[in-house]
């Protein structure tokens, strides 16, 4: 699919901007042309349409008050603004004559024809094409109350540039005018074609001037996912087919599983000195290395280590600081997903179109489960996409020509589709279902996510909760989040059942098999591209967690030392 950013709103427009983006290694075949037709054919459109861009021009817009300009400014503002592929031409090559009709909804889930006020609003778009199929795609619009110009105008605050660029950190603090301008100049453009400043617009009109600083569960961006999933149910009749509130994890009377509580190494049954000796491979590694880290270390539940080391931009870090722990996130939603399985309202094996009907299995060889979502053998691309609120919808026209089954293909695309049907299992956008179901039981403070597959935000120590209730197999307290059958299904293991008996392929729902280091056969985990660490020796009884900000300088030399010190202090 080639190279996508996704923007979410101002804050992950400049993550997405310095460099987090996604490429696809796999070479997608040239579509080819009908002869008679003059357009590709539905087949060969389905991939390229999943990266066109669509947008309204603007997606920002403003309300005319004063009588100044009767004319033709003022007969255009009683109307939408108007929307389009970003290339016309192109889309005709893959549609032929095609038609977009768009419907528009209020804040308060209303068609309207005209825009009545300032605020938000929703687009449902239809697109289609010349051979009568039908494309979705959700926008979001913001309409201010007067005409705003961003010319001259000076964004306050500062941005800090990502390692790697080449650039000294105190040429950027010095030169930030610079950056200022580029930032304005961004703003600019999103108003124009982005939606992603709708979404921010959006949300921070609908916050109360009172409230400080939100967390990821009260931000703009999940507020705009939250009205879309409201109208999505209301649409699609799953607000009425599943009301119910869903209780899970379940308390049971009696069950006392580990939970995490500092104590010493003795307590935790290691070594004497081996928290001297982790301390000092951490301690030589930032020495010798441009990047702070957090480290946490657990055994039978006992945190007999849990510090931080180094500094960025001249401050300490310290065991609070979080980092986005990246892929490390696939351990969470698998954790999500199978606490819905034991509760038997899914199957791994279900289709996924039992609850997204968007995923009609009619023209479809190999109907996509659960199972093909989280072990990447659905045939989907990409990362970042969890945040589009129409993606059930692109992947949906997509599937009937993907190869379901047919290849493990690495991806956070089909964990999102997954998710999206716990969402409208729950009602709940996803940062907020994980808080209810995963994080707030397990008692986490700094751990937040806003998708599936990356964007997690955490420090060591809430990371090392979740490992501990995977190394209770499901349990934490008095707690049971899934059972020891459930767990055994999320385990890693070889993928014939899906890509046949000559696959060598091994994976997990969320977890993959890490064994050096002095790590028994049976641990868990999942990578990261922060380099960030979340090893669960269920052997060993162990969990060991790191966050850090990206691998940096020496990464390959002292890891391997940091889990050796560790699995070499195991007493019995």
């Amino acid at each position: 699919m080639g190279t996508k950013t996704i923007y979410t709103g101002l804050g992950l427009l400049f993550v997405a901007a310095f460099g987090f983006q996604t490429s696809e290694a796999q070479q997608e075949p040239t579509p080819i042309k009908s002869s008679t037709t003059g357009f590709y054919s539905a087949a060969d459109r389905a991939r390229p349409l999943l990266k066109a861009e669509f947008v309204f021009q603007p997606s920002v817009f403003f309300e005319v008050k004063s009588d100044r300009d009767r004319g033709r400014e003022s007969r255009q503002n009683k109307r939408f603004p108007s929307c389009n592929f970003v290339n016309p031409d192109e889309a005709r090559q893959w549609l032929g004559d095609y038609d977009i009709d768009v419907t528009f909804y209020n804040k308060d889930y209303e068609v309207v024809d005209e825009p009545a006020g300032a605020g938000r609003y929703g687009a449902v778009v239809k697109i289609k094409a010349e051979d009568g199929r039908v494309y979705t795609r959700f926008r979001t619009l913001y309409k201010t109350p007067k005409r705003q110009q961003l010319r001259g105008y000076e964004i306050q605050g500062e941005v800090a540039l990502p390692p790697g660029y080449g650039v000294a950190e105190r040429t950027w603090y010095h030169q930030r005018q610079s950056v200022n301008d580029y930032l304005a100049s961004a703003v600019k453009r999103d108003v124009q074609r982005s939606h992603d400043l709708a979404v921010l617009l959006a949300g921070m009109n609908e916050m109360s001037p009172k409230q400080g600083p939100v967390s990821q569960l009260e931000s703009a961006v999940t507020m705009d996912r939250q009205w879309w999933l409201t109208l999505k149910r209301k649409l699609n009749g799953n607000a009425e087919r599943f009301s119910q509130d869903i209780v899970t994890p379940a308390a049971v009377d009696g069950l006392n599983a580990p939970v995490l509580r500092k104590g010493t190494e003795e307590e935790a049954g290691m070594k004497p000195g081996t928290v001297e000796k982790i301390h000092a491979v951490l301690e030589e590694w930032v020495n010798n290395s441009d990047q702070p880290f957090n480290a946490c270390v657990a055994r039978r539940g006992v945190v007999f280590f849990d510090r931080a080391y180094g500094s960025r931009n001249g401050e300490p870090i310290t065991t609070d600081t979080r980092h986005v722990v990246y892929s490390i996130t696939k351990a969470l939603s698998g954790s999500l997903l199978m606490m819905f399985v034991d509760r038997g309202i899914i199957r791994l094996n279900d289709p996924v179109g039992k609850i997204l009907p968007e995923f009609n299995d009619r023209d479809v060889e190999t109907p996509v489960t659960y199972h093909h979502l989280f072990t990447h053998t659905a045939d989907m691309d990409g990362h970042f996409t969890d945040l589009w609120n129409d993606l059930e919808h692109a992947y949906g026209e997509a599937y009937p020509y993907l190869g379901i089954g047919k290849q493990h293909r690495y991806n956070g695309s089909s964990i999102a589709i997954g998710l999206k049907a716990l969402e409208q299992l729950t009602g709940l956008a996803l940062p907020r279902l994980y808080q209810k179901y995963l994080f707030d039981p397990l008692g986490c403070e700094s751990i937040e996510s806003i998708d599936g597959s990356a964007m997690t935000w955490s420090n060591a120590y809430d990371l090392a909760r979740v490992g501990q209730m995977l190394a209770n197999h499901g349990a934490y307290g008095n707690l049971r989040f899934f059972s020891e059958e459930t767990f055994q299904q999320m385990l890693p293991q070889k993928l014939d059942k899906l890509l046949g008996p000559d696959t060598d392929v091994t994976w997990g729902i969320g977890l993959t098999w890490f064994r050096r280091n002095g790590l028994s056969q049976r641990t868990i985990g999942h990578g990261s591209a922060s380099s960030c660490t979340l090893r669960v020796d269920l052997e060993k009884d162990l969990v060991i967690t790191m966050t850090r900000q990206t691998a940096g300088k020496n990464f390959g030399g002292y890891h391997p030392k940091f889990i050796a010190a560790i699995t070499s202090g195991v007493a019995n």
